[in-house]
């Protein structure tokens, strides 16, 4: 009896643990390396977010792909990566608002000295953390206000009160769906748990660049509206003005680094 108990224990005590850990707002990942890709962003002001398991690897390479997807459930969390050159001193500091859901705050503090490095810090949050850095909300998805662009979270007010609203969002193209009637634009974005149709107009530029980037990182900008269904009881349709790779150097498709319709 003595034993079973004892059994029971450890096993309620590894089952805390891991209860306790997957709870927490942000774990930073110290024995994973990014690549060279990683590095092409503003990485100390604008950290990659990764929201998938297929975007891992446009990041890290094999072996540091397979120990970061072992660290990370994107059922419920999501992947912050920091990757910059400055000074030997350059830092990036956070700390935690007990809000909940938790507000992660993150500075760069720029180093004085003259020695260029090549820096990176990596943390996994909690999907539903919200993460701002250096007074910007961290999201894949952005909002066109008084002609800027500002990064903003789901759900979006005016979509919810049946506007359009003109949207950039990062994410992974897929393309040639089919569905049962037809009840599909036949090209979607996915960004983190969320799924919008792409509606390409028939022009023929996207069309093309949508097959060429078939399962790659994208971004897509254009006016994304709310659309009853049949099979499907409300669709969110984005109607695509430009379209380009998500990559840090954008793919050139007909000699053209953006594709635009008028």
């Amino acid at each position: 009896m003595l034993i079973r108990i004892l059994v029971f224990q450890a096993t309620l005590s590894l089952l805390m643990l891991k209860t306790s850990w997957g709870s927490e707002p942000i774990v930073e990942i110290v024995d994973v390396q990014p690549k060279a890709s990683a590095f092409l962003f503003d990485g100390a002001s604008k950290p990659v977010v990764i929201y998938s398991v297929d975007e891992i690897t446009k990041y890290f390479d094999a072996k540091n792909s397979a120990n970061l997807k072992s660290k990370v459930d994107f059922s419920q969390q999501e992947v912050l990566v920091f990757a910059w050159r400055g000074s030997g001193q350059d830092r990036i500091e956070y700390e935690v608002l007990e809000s909940f859901p938790e507000q992660i705050r993150f500075s760069y503090r720029r180093g004085r000295t003259r020695d260029l490095r090549q820096h990176f810090k990596i943390f996994v949050v909690r999907s539903d953390v919200k993460c701002i850095v250096n007074g910007k909300i961290v999201s894949a998805l952005e909002v066109r206000e008084d002609g800027q662009w500002s990064p903003t979270k789901l759900p979006l007010a005016g979509l919810m009160e049946g506007k359009a609203v003109e949207v950039r969002v990062r994410g992974i193209l897929t393309n040639g769906i089919l569905a049962i009637g037809g009840e599909t634009t036949g090209t979607t974005i996915r960004f983190g748990k969320t799924t919008w149709e792409l509606e390409l107009q028939n022009q023929k530029t996207l069309n093309s660049a949508a097959a060429k980037l078939n399962g790659q990182l994208v971004v897509v900008s254009g006016l994304v509206r709310a659309q009853k269904g049949i099979e499907v009881a409300m669709r969110t349709i984005l109607t695509v003005e430009s379209l380009a790779s998500g990559l840090p150097v954008p793919e050139r498709i007909k000699s053209k680094p953006l594709l635009r319709t008028n």
